[in-house]
Formats: structure tokens, sequence, C-alpha cells
């Protein structure tokens, strides 16, 4: 029998990220700086608070994500309807790409994170690639670029690059791509490790309903294995993807 899927699938090339087990390296001994992570490690609360509750892992995990939903609203000021909590920030951009983005168009910065080509790709995508190693400095002309009825990635700071784009110009791309009827999706996986902590633009998941807004506990809280992620969006996308 011969099976068939999608070529999009047959022909993918998952991406390779650094860390101890990246591209067949093993060696605990290796001093690896390719993937981002807090030297620190983990904080010893959480390994404190993950000791009492071992007898929990026999038990399937709640998974509307209740306890945690409760301690993301008071730390972005948000309400749950604006949030949705992934394993990992992978899976909700991928469950993001394979929702929203099917055979659109999508526009990405590049040199950036390898992962919204990847993901875009299997959700059928045609790509528009910016090369410039700081956005800020090439605005005007990006927002030309941006696709009707697509999606624009915007990593904030960038990966690899560490450039950061200013909030004032984030919202002219977030604004001029809702003319367009353009979803805009930002990455701010790194957001907590920047000084002007208030580049943030996840309260604008308000007054934007095209805006998904990205986040982590990996780099900023040492936490990549235990993969927790989550979603900033408005009501409508958030519900969706919950779905």
């Amino acid at each position: 029998m011969k099976i068939r899927t999608k070529t999009s699938i047959t022909e993918h090339h998952p991406i390779s990220h650094g860390g101890r087990f990246s591209g067949g390296n093993r060696h605990i001994d290796v001093l690896d700086f390719s993937s981002n992570t807090s030297p620190a490690g983990m904080p010893s609360s959480v390994k404190s608070a993950m000791k009492k509750r071992l007898d929990e892992m026999g038990h399937y995990p709640d998974t509307d994500s209740i306890n945690l939903l409760s301690s993301l609203k008071k730390y972005t000021r948000l309400s749950d309807s604006h949030i949705v909590v992934g394993n990992g920030a992978i899976e909700i951009l991928y469950n993001f790409c394979n929702t929203f983005l099917s055979k659109k168009r999508v526009l990405i910065p590049t040199p950036t994170f390898s992962e919204y080509e990847s993901a875009s790709k299997l959700a059928d995508c045609k790509f528009t690639f910016f090369k410039t190693m700081d956005l800020s400095k090439n605005l005007d002309s990006f927002i030309l670029q941006i696709p009707t009825n697509g999606c624009v990635f915007v990593c904030n700071p960038n990966n690899p690059t560490g450039t950061i784009l200013p909030k004032k110009q984030l919202i002219k791309i977030i604004s001029s791509a809702k003319n367009k009827s353009c979803l805009v999706f930002v990455d701010e996986c790194f957001i907590e490790l920047v000084p002007e902590s208030n580049q943030s633009i996840i309260n604008l998941v308000k007054k934007y309903d095209n805006l998904f807004v990205l986040r982590s506990l990996t780099k900023s809280y040492g936490l990549a294995g235990i993969r927790i992620g989550y979603g900033i969006g408005s009501k409508t996308i958030i519900e969706i993807l919950k779905k």
C-alpha cells in the first residue's frame, strides 16, 4: 500500500537546534553556547516545588492549565481569555501556522529563528524573506512588503542578532498590517532579558486583533526541559487555538 500525504510533509526537514542532544552531540563535557539557555540553570525554587509534587506525576495533568493560567494572568495583567498555554513555545508556533496560515503569504526578516520558516512550510505558505541585520533601520521598506491577508513574523529581541525593535516601530508594523488584514506574530521569548522591560507589546492585544505574541519560560527562567510556553492574543485567536 502506498501511503500518501502532503508534499510539504514528505519534503520537510526538521530544524536542528543547539543544546546537549543536537547534531548527534551527547557529550556532557562540551561547553555549549548554541542554545541560549541560562548558565545559572533551573531556579532552586522550581526544584523544590517539583520535588513536593512528584507523587502527582502518575496522574494526567489539568488540560486547562488552570493554576498556570492563574499565575500568568497576574504576571501579564491580562485575562485568561487572552492567553493560551502550550508544550513549549514551539508547539504554539506550529499550531498557529497550521490553524491560520494555510497557503497564505508570509513575510520573515532574516536572519532570525528558523522555526518560523519551518512551521510555515508545513502550512504550505509562500515566503518573502527580508534580509536585514537591524530591522529598525529598514522599517519602511519592510512595511511596504507586508502581504495582504497573510502574516508577518517578528522576533523581538531577535534571535540570533540580539537587536530589538522599539515598541513604536512595532506598532507601526502592526497597524500597517491590520490595514491589509494581515496577522502579526511577535516572538517575545527573550523579552525579559531586555533592560528596557517596557518594550513588550502584550498589552496591545486588546487594541489590535491581528496581533499574536509568543512567550516562553525556557530562556529567562532556565526551564528548557519542562516545556512551557504561552501565547497572547485577541479573544478570538485564543479561543480558536485552545481548540
